[in-house]
């Protein structure tokens, strides 16, 4: 589990890094703690023992400096991931002076999605957290480590779909398109019914028309219709 913490005194700056933050943390387990200022209940997430921080801070609000935080935060952690976002950019060198261990200074009025998603995805490097994807089915809930997917298929003699992983075969009475409508751009279709984790490919054999994967499993529900998109 992943915890964002948020603190920003401007409702609409609020709103609009919480769009930010959900868009980067899909297929991640995470939760959002959401603060306008730095209070009792802020001061609380800072001494809570919960695992994988990553703060978002604000550092001017109403009542206290984010950079007062952030030294608060770090007289006994030294491993949760900090993030100033502030709109004036000469705060920048008070931070770097004050050596908060910061991963970055964001100007909120700058670029602030793209360099905002760019920190957010080396944070969550740092925290060394994996993409999920969570599938319920039949009151079974599957939590499935989308980097060791290699491809999904469809069974359709016992309508089930078939999501092939390193260790483990899952068959998961669901569709596949529900399936499909829940995996990353690099999932790419090379059959009908069959995608494959573009990551993990490491050879397309077109005359024999299979995929080898790089821990050597190989599959033929590969045909020419789609085939020939993803080696372009």
């Amino acid at each position: 589990m992943i915890n964002i913490i948020i603190c920003d005194d401007n409702l609409t700056d609020a709103k609009k890094i919480e769009r930010i933050v959900k868009r980067v943390m899909t297929h991640r387990e995470y939760k959002i703690h959401m603060f306008h200022d730095y209070n009792k209940d802020f001061l609380k997430i800072v001494n809570a023992d919960l695992p994988n921080k990553i703060y978002l801070l604000d550092i001017e609000t109403p009542s206290r400096s984010g950079i007062d935080i952030a030294r608060k935060i770090r007289k006994n952690d030294f491993v949760s991931v900090i993030i100033f976002l502030t709109g004036h950019d000469e705060l920048g060198r008070v931070v770097a002076k004050k050596n908060l261990m910061c991963l970055n200074f964001i100007n909120k009025f700058d670029n602030l999605k793209e360099n905002l998603t760019k920190s957010l995805e080396l944070a969550l490097l740092i925290v060394g957290q994996k993409r999920i994807i969570h599938i319920t089915s039949r009151k079974i809930i599957y939590n499935i480590d989308l980097d060791k997917i290699l491809y999904v298929t469809h069974d359709t003699v016992a309508r089930k779909t078939i999501i092939v992983t390193d260790i483990k075969t899952y068959h998961i009475s669901i569709s596949m398109n529900k399936v499909i409508s829940e995996l990353p751009s690099y999932f790419v279709q090379v059959h009908r019914s069959c995608y494959a984790n573009s990551k993990r490919i490491d050879t397309i054999d077109i005359r024999n028309m299979c995929i080898t994967f790089d821990n050597g499993m190989i599959t033929n529900t590969v045909s020419k219709r789609f085939i020939g998109r993803v080696v372009k």
